[in-house]
């Protein structure tokens, strides 16, 4: 309630900030009925001097993510809702080639995630909407009408009024000094006011969210970076002006700059400096802080609307960083020439090692849930979400990629939080290709394979920390025998024709392809059955000896990830998880077994190395000490045997479309089982395969991945009989969004491109003429059958094998067909 002094004994949800993620959770629960709920922020509230409140306030939608653009385009609906938005558009412009055909890719996502208001520009059309712009050296650019600015202080005016008008209170100027808990979940929350017996703590205190971590022991990844916002004084051009913004935003990805109007002078966001990390630890208290007006409203010739209050999150402007920009600035808006800046600051804002928000309920602590790194863009949405979460224990969006528990264990150290943080604010404008990789703490996690692979000249890329080969070029001999098409632009960066080679050397022959680093687990224990009927969705067990390709379902049982799972004995199973998130499928499925104490999930460390080709049988029968026949070892079933001397887990199963093995080792025997399998298969011809080939050979294969094909934002669904069969058969290869709505429903279709050696990437439209009809979720090309294959997302009167489609690529139109899958899989 207003002005509530005195903290309540108990409250069942205890918010820790009160800025937009903070207000806007408080609001949704409350919308919800939920008024056993109360916020505390050690500033006043609204105005708590966190970066909610010094933020230039603007709001773009396109993503190449299409979670981050939704939660963008619903936090835009709800500003607009609360009377906090106004809508003058943005410009994105390119003074490269390259960055044209960036904002080209662009339009793409925004046709693919539903942006409204999106198209690509002229010069002469960037300077109608921005006069004061020289566009000599723009080649265009990419517009979003509907994209705009905030209104922060009122948006969050408004979401407190309406969770107090519901009974939710709010205390400001409350320091929480530390968190008890009892029995392994939150107790009691310790404030410079009186203690609070609660349920669940909802961290939204995105820069001090390490320190409320650091309260019960739980790391939350993220740093605060210092970010540069520049103010002009009035410009001749503008000159009475009295509105805040009339112009578009202007994003200028060559120069690592944004700009935005503000009245008669103009906003210049900087990105071209060197990261300055701040310590969450030093952040200044409100004694120490900089008193100063928002920037959000700021006109330089009347001020704010706002009078000055103390900013924590702001830091005194430091020139030194800001001379390069400010010369690219000039030269871009000759009429900043001669200027003085009127305003100017560093503000922080939280990084992470990914980019990505921290959501979720953190592990080893019941009730500790985290809501950080979270955009102004994205936190009216996010408020939504925790709202669900907390309520609910569930939510529409695959939080995967953004859950506190997706970290590896090197990924919380405060050296790689630091390193790969600071390195994702300096390349914040690069053009980042999806095959590409970070550049700082690589090598951490080596495959025992890897000297190996080294001297197979591999050509290596980082996932999860682990050094992973894509291809060989050692086998760049095999062009002499395959011909593979060539590419160029987008589609070949972090690509080889090796790649192809390696592909087609599989279908003729053998390969062997180091997989360490697939995560993997052994479920154990009186109740291991049950648990592995609800942890993977099946009906049955499968008998001992046996394996099954399912996947791993969310509390929706919307697809997040693949699972082979073997029965090795009555009550143990040996999983193998894929799809990415390793850490957070293991969470998931520790989660799940805690609640039955005659059930273990126990991590693996285990070198993986499979075989893959007709030939495969070949290779593995003079050295497998178990038989390796049709009958005698017949697909999807699973021994404990020996390699040589080497012990393994011998699966039969491939997803490439061909006979093969995946060989389970434990680390230490990972590099005599390689040298074995190599040596073995040097008489068949057998090739080194990466990661590349796998992948294309998969796809050729009909072989859907939870992920990277299928979304978990649907409903599971059967897929194909002989690849799930766990699955209900009275299941339907028809998918309807999870949430129950009014969503039409849409297949999971499979299509080629008609023209042979054409390429496109994944995240792009599929229309029948003029109708966009759908996307696409995955891209690779069938070496083999000589086309793009693609997986996609279409309305359901158009998925049926047959139908004549487009895709649009770099705004580019392909003809494409649905076909039947899968296009070539010999194990079927």
């Amino acid at each position: 309630m207003p002005g509530a002094r005195r903290l309540p004994d108990h409250v069942g949800t205890l918010v820790i900030g009160a800025g937009i993620v903070g207000c806007s959770t408080a609001y949704h629960l409350a919308k919800r009925g939920n008024d056993d709920v109360a916020v505390v922020d050690k500033g006043p509230i609204p105005k708590t001097g966190g970066s909610t409140v010094h933020a230039p306030a603007g709001l773009t939608q396109t993503s190449p993510n299409q979670a981050l653009s939704n939660l963008a385009q619903k936090t835009r609906e709800l500003y607009d809702s609360v009377g906090g938005w106004e809508e003058n558009g943005a410009i994105e412009i390119a003074t490269t080639d390259e960055c044209w055909d960036y904002l080209e890719r662009r339009m793409d996502q925004a046709r693919t995630n539903g942006v409204e208001g999106a198209e690509l520009l002229t010069p002469d059309q960037v300077n109608e909407h921005v006069p004061i712009i020289d566009t000599d050296d723009v080649l265009g650019g990419f517009y979003v009408s509907t994209d705009g600015r905030i209104d922060t202080v009122t948006v969050l005016e408004e979401l407190k009024a309406g969770a107090e008008k519901r009974g939710v209170p709010f205390y400001e100027r409350t320091t929480v000094t530390d968190i008890e808990t009892a029995d392994g979940a939150v107790d009691t929350v310790v404030t410079d006011r009186g203690e609070v017996a609660v349920d669940d703590v909802l961290v939204a205190g995105n820069i001090w969210s390490p320190l409320i971590g650091e309260m019960v022991d739980v790391d939350i990844p993220l740093v605060p970076c210092a970010h540069q916002y520049a103010v002009t004084e009035p410009i001749a051009e503008l000159s009475g002006w009295d509105h805040d913004v009339g112009h578009p935003w202007v994003r200028h990805w060559d120069g690592d700059l944004y700009f935005r109007q503000h009245g008669d002078g103009y906003g210049i966001g900087n990105y071209n400096h060197d990261p300055i990390v701040v310590d969450p630890a030093d952040i200044h208290s409100h004694d120490e802080a900089i008193e100063t007006e928002p920037v959000y409203d700021f006109v330089p010739g009347r001020g704010s609307r706002h009078e000055p209050f103390k900013q924590p999150s702001s830091r005194a402007f430091t020139e030194e960083h800001f001379e390069d920009a400010w010369a690219e600035a000039k030269r871009l808006f000759p009429s900043f020439e001669g200027k003085e800046i009127r305003k100017a600051f560093n503000g922080m804002f939280s990084f992470t090692p990914d980019h990505m928000p921290i959501i979720g309920e953190a592990p080893r602590v019941d009730g500790f849930w985290v809501a950080a790194a979270i955009w102004l863009s994205h936190g009216g949405a996010a408020g939504k979400l925790m709202a669900d979460l907390l309520a609910d224990g569930t939510t529409t969006v695959n939080l995967d990629p953004l859950h506190i528990t997706r970290f590896e264990p090197h990924a919380t150290s405060p050296s790689f939080v630091h390193d790969r943080a600071s390195e994702v604010y300096d390349t914040v404008y690069d053009i980042h290709h999806p095959r590409g990789s970070s550049r700082t703490h690589r090598g951490l996690r080596h495959s025992p394979v890897y000297p190996y692979q080294e001297d197979l000249d591999a050509e290596f890329y980082e996932e999860a920390g682990w050094e992973r080969a894509r291809w060989y070029g050692a086998n760049e001999s095999l062009l002499d025998e395959y011909e593979v098409p060539d590419r160029s632009g987008w589609e070949a960066k972090h690509w080889s024709p090796i790649e192809g080679a390696e592909h087609r050397a599989v279908r003729d022959g053998v390969g062997i392809a180091d997989r360490t680093g697939t995560t993997t687990v052994t479920v154990s224990g009186d109740s291991a059955r049950q648990f592995v009927k609800r942890a993977f969705g099946g009906e049955s067990t499968p008998p001992v000896g046996t394996v099954e390709d399912t996947t791993v379902r969310n509390e929706r049982g919307g697809n997040v990830g693949d699972a082979t799972v073997a029965r090795l004995g009555e009550d143990r199973f040996y999983v193998s998880l894929r799809g990415g998130h390793g850490s957070r499928r293991v969470s998931r499925l520790r989660a799940l077994a805690a609640s039955d104490p005659s059930v273990t999930v126990a991590k693996e460390n285990r070198c993986v190395i499979s075989v893959h080709g007709p030939d495969a049988r070949a290779v593995l029968d003079p050295v497998m000490h178990t038989a390796v026949g049709a009958d005698s070892f017949p697909p999807y079933t699973a021994e404990q045997t020996h390699v040589k001397s080497a012990p393994v887990i011998a699966m039969r199963v491939s997803n490439t479309g061909e006979d093969g093995w995946e060989l389970h080792a434990p680390m230490e025997y990972g590099a005599a089982l390689w040298l074995t399998l190599r040596e073995a298969g040097e008489k068949r011809g057998a090739v080194p395969v990466g990661d590349g080939a796998l992948e294309t050979l998969r796809l050729e294969a009909g072989q859907r991945e939870c992920g990277t094909d299928l979304h978990a934002e649907f409903a599971t669904f059967r897929g194909s009989l002989d690849r799930a069969p766990s699955v209900d058969a009275a299941g339907s290869d028809r998918e309807h969004p999870s949430d129950g709505g009014d969503e039409p429903a849409v297949d999971v279709a499979y299509l080629t491109l008609d023209d042979p050696g054409t390429v496109v990437m994944h995240g792009i439209p599929v229309y029948d003429d003029e109708t966009r009809v759908g996307h696409v979720a995955h891209a690779g090309y069938g070496y083999t059958v000589d086309a793009c294959v693609l997986y996609g997302y279409l309305l359901s009167e158009y998925a049926d094998p047959g139908t004549r489609l487009s895709v649009e690529y770099e705004t580019e139109r392909y003809p494409a067909t649905v076909r039947n899958e899968p296009l070539g899989n010999a194990s079927r």
